[in-house]
């Protein structure tokens, strides 16, 4: 058995601490902050989907560095904690729900249904949603149409 001193084992711990982001901060080492919102489609709330925030560009039309971060919405309700919540500053907002088209396809053998997505791409691929991300806790609410 390897025995360890207190010192030297709290050393280790406070190491081990601050590499897993215990104290605020995350992983890549960018601030990121606490957002919770919910989505509606055409004046009903998202019955399921994802919500991703990407930084986007600052006020000097630099690049905001860090990961896109995602998060689930069910009955049209999301929430991302700090340590897995988007990059404070400006993030391009996509949205995305597929729904089934009652259309099959073969892959490999495999019968697998055909999976559409309804919302409109000015909501995700194209999207021109965009929100500010503040320090500490946001509210983001989005109302999304078909047209």
């Amino acid at each position: 058995m390897l025995h360890v001193s207190r010192s030297t084992f709290s050393a280790l711990t406070l190491c081990a601490l601050t590499l897993s982001g215990c104290f605020g901060g995350s992983q890549d080492g960018l601030e990121r902050a606490v957002i919770t919102g919910t989505v509606r489609f055409d004046g009903q709330p998202l019955p399921e989907g994802s919500i991703q925030f990407i930084p986007d560009l600052d006020a000097k039309g630099q690049r905001i560095h860090g990961k896109a971060v995602q998060a689930i919405i069910t009955n049209g309700v999301y929430s991302l904690e700090a340590d897995q919540g988007p990059v404070v500053g400006a993030n391009k907002v996509m949205v995305n729900a597929t729904r089934k088209t009652g259309k099959f396809q073969n892959f490999d053998g495999v019968k697998t249904e055909i999976m559409q997505q309804y919302i409109p791409a000015k909501y995700n691929a194209d999207s021109t949603l965009r929100y500010e991300v503040k320090a500490g806790e946001n509210t983001a609410d989005f109302s999304l149409q078909t047209r």
